[in-house]
């Protein structure tokens, strides 16, 4: 039995697999074949009946050789012939004549609707239904008909189709949330930039007319205010011709340690002069030359001063130092710290407590892509000693002079 049922599938895999042309042939074939039996045992019924008749009336069957000579000879020798059986003969004479043209339309009708329920019904009520919902935008689905035809063909070539469509949405949708990251991330790091032009300026402003700025100063500030001038033209021109966060780029260069020093402290400074909060900068005095992207620091620093001011209560310090091949930045800051929930999705890019309208993670998250880029990290825990929240970035430095 398991042979013959073996046999018997392979048979019906056969049969559906065939293509849609041999397919309609071959029911059509069978149509013919079941309306030249139907006919021929018609004919073969109604003649019998004929004949039969036409014993009862004793005609001689010898010389007739056709059904329309029975008729005649039935008709010339049975005078008696009632009115019911001249009806039977005639309509079996009818049934002779146009059974064939009835069977053949039939079976034809037949063969037909049979075809299109086995053969094409589900393939079209599956595309049908792809075809909606790929209207609608809902690509979650999947286009299966089993069949090796044409009609299995279509079906996978229709969800090839929607799957090279939902990637397409997909690409576009994190096309989409780049931007958005972009967007976020430019809007977000022109703020500590404009604090810091906008507390020199406000120094200026309130200083200049009354004398109290030495030469010596007005040089360090308008060098100050020319650098985050510099460096706003320089971030917006490097922003307009990426398409991703990701292709921000990494670019080490020698920089005396001093320097990179004197330039946080020359931004701590303008931020004091804003006023929001106190900030504190602590850092060794040693020396020496460190390659590294300064870039890339000063945005990982905008960031996270960026966050600490908007959470801290009255002070934010930051240390750098170096230990090993990492360069170490931390800040921290006298506010609530960091919730057992924000330990862990800080660096989201959307993450927030509901106690801010702006998202928490847009600065962190693009502060650990960048860390990342230069072989570091970034980390986040509260304070052991005091309330308030500490975040730690490191960079390795990829070499030192």
């Amino acid at each position: 039995m398991d042979w013959i049922d073996e046999k018997m599938e392979q048979f019906r895999s056969c049969i559906r697999n065939l293509p849609v042309k041999k397919a309609l042939l071959s029911y059509l074939c069978i149509a013919a074949v079941i309306a030249f039996l139907l006919s021929s045992a018609t004919i073969r019924i109604c003649e019998k009946w004929t004949e039969i008749l036409a014993e009862r009336q004793n005609v001689n069957m010898d010389r007739a050789y056709t059904r329309e000579a029975l008729f005649f000879y039935y008709k010339q020798s049975a005078a008696g012939i009632t009115d019911r059986e001249e009806t039977i003969l005639i309509l079996l004479q009818e049934m002779v004549r146009w059974c064939p043209y009835v069977y053949t339309v039939l079976t034809m009708l037949a063969a037909g609707s049979l075809f299109y329920r086995k053969r094409l019904q589900k393939p079209f009520g599956i595309l049908g239904d792809a075809v909606e919902k790929v209207g609608k935008k809902e690509l979650d689905f999947t286009v299966a008909y089993e069949s090796e035809d044409e009609m299995g063909k279509l079906c996978a070539s229709f969800e090839e189709m929607r799957q090279n469509l939902e990637e397409n949405q997909k690409e576009m949708w994190n096309l989409v949330e780049e931007q958005k990251k972009l967007n976020a991330a430019f809007a977000h790091d022109l703020r500590t930039p404009l604090t810091v032009i906008r507390g020199y300026s406000d120094f200026l402003v309130r200083y200049l007319p009354k004398g109290k700025i030495s030469q010596e100063k007005l040089k360090d500030t308008l060098r100050l205010l020319s650098e985050q001038a510099e460096r706003l033209e320089r971030f917006s021109g490097t922003m307009k011709s990426l398409r991703s966060v990701d292709e921000i780029p990494f670019a080490p260069a020698g920089k005396r340690k001093q320097e990179l020093e004197m330039r946080i402290q020359g931004m701590v400074d303008a931020l004091n002069v804003a006023k929001e909060v106190k900030i504190v900068y602590l850092h060794d005095c040693s020396g020496g030359k460190l390659i590294l992207d300064e870039d890339i620091v000063m945005e990982v620093l905008d960031n996270l001063l960026s966050n600490a001011i908007r959470y801290a209560k009255s002070q934010v310090e930051i240390e750098t130092k170096v230990e090993g091949e990492f360069f170490y930045l931390f800040v921290s800051d006298d506010g609530p710290g960091f919730s057992g929930e924000a330990l862990e999705n800080a660096s989201d890019l959307y993450f927030s407590e509901g106690l801010k309208e702006e998202h928490f993670g847009i600065g962190l998250s693009l502060s650990d892509l960048l860390c990342r880029k230069h072989g570091g990290e970034i980390s986040f825990a509260n304070s052991a000693w005091k309330s308030g929240a500490v975040v730690s970035a490191s960079f390795e430095i990829q070499g030192k002079i």
